[in-house]
């Protein structure tokens, strides 16, 4: 058998861009929308205010000369930047850190925790009088009525929980429970319970059935089915969400440390105006615990393989 050369997967390549469906409507779109944003920048208009240009760009070059650490802006040595960076890590920077941290998968936990046992009620194939379709005998008027309500009322508390603002939810708890990390985690995990509800609810809906049919038609229950087939079959998918939310929780956690309580975002706050080059630190301080956890979530899916 002739094994396919480079080349020749380079003209395929070359070909097919070259038969490509070509789009009239976005080509031009593309150059209406590129036009603008170079008329909006040139000209002053309102969106940009009335800035001249080369105030505009002067201003760009203060705001970028400001993100270099004070040290090295001094001694334009960028050696000095390791013990500046070392010194704001331990004084303040790791304690936010922390408590950011915490605060985010405190709160994804038990948001996943809340939202597991209501995933065989929420989902429109288990939560009837007949899961899956197949007749499990006869129902009393009763019990079709409670099956008929049951999965669109939870499906409601996962949009009216997602609906709400967490900075809103986290606003209202702290007025009634006083500065500290449990009104946040609880704004967080209220939220992201009507998020993972709808994200796992759809990981559910779209399982495969087959499997499911036959543990119910082998005389299992819904919930069993569930445990046994499609929560093991789709932990991955699972596992893929929830560290998702749990990347959004880091920066809205972050967010909501403007409400005063000490997170990266409080330090931001303070620092902002004075001193960019600080703030620009604690920015990437919880970039890189993002990156952190999506490289374990990363390694912790291969290996559940």
């Amino acid at each position: 058998m002739a094994t396919t050369t480079l080349t020749d997967r380079y003209q395929r390549v070359v070909e097919l861009r070259r038969n490509r469906t070509k789009s009239v409507f976005l080509r031009f779109s593309g150059f209406v929308v590129l036009g603008a944003i170079v008329w909006a920048w040139t000209s002053g208009g309102p969106l940009l205010g009335r800035l001249s240009a080369e105030r505009r760009w002067t201003n760009f070059k203060n705001f970028v000369g400001e993100l270099v650490p004070a040290p090295v802006d001094k001694s334009g040595n960028w050696g000095d930047a390791i013990p500046w960076a070392w010194e704001l890590f331990t004084d303040k920077g790791l304690e936010a850190l922390l408590i950011t941290f915490g605060i985010a998968s405190a709160a994804i936990i038990l948001s996943a925790l809340f939202v597991s046992p209501w995933l065989p009620l929420s989902s429109r194939k288990l939560a009837n009088s007949n899961p899956m379709g197949i007749w499990g005998g006869r129902r009393n008027q009763f019990s079709q009525t409670v099956w008929r309500v049951v999965g669109p009322v939870v499906r409601f508390s996962f949009v009216l929980a997602r609906s709400v603002p967490e900075y809103l939810i986290a606003f209202l708890l702290l007025s009634l429970l006083g500065l500290q990390v449990w009104p946040l985690v609880l704004a967080l995990a209220i939220h992201n319970f009507g998020i993972l509800g709808r994200l796992w609810g759809e990981v559910v809906e779209n399982a495969d059935v087959e499997a499911t049919e036959q543990s119910i038609a082998a005389g299992g229950g819904r919930f069993s089915a569930y445990l046994s087939r499609i929560f093991p079959a789709n932990f991955n998918r699972f596992l893929i969400y929830f560290f998702y939310r749990w990347e959004t929780c880091m920066k809205d956690a972050t967010v909501l440390g403007m409400l005063g309580l000490l997170t990266l975002g409080k330090l931001i706050m303070l620092e902002k105006g004075f001193h960019w080059d600080r703030v620009f630190f604690y920015i990437l301080l919880g970039a890189s615990v993002i990156l952190i956890g999506d490289l374990f979530s990363t390694f912790l899916r291969r290996r559940l393989r």
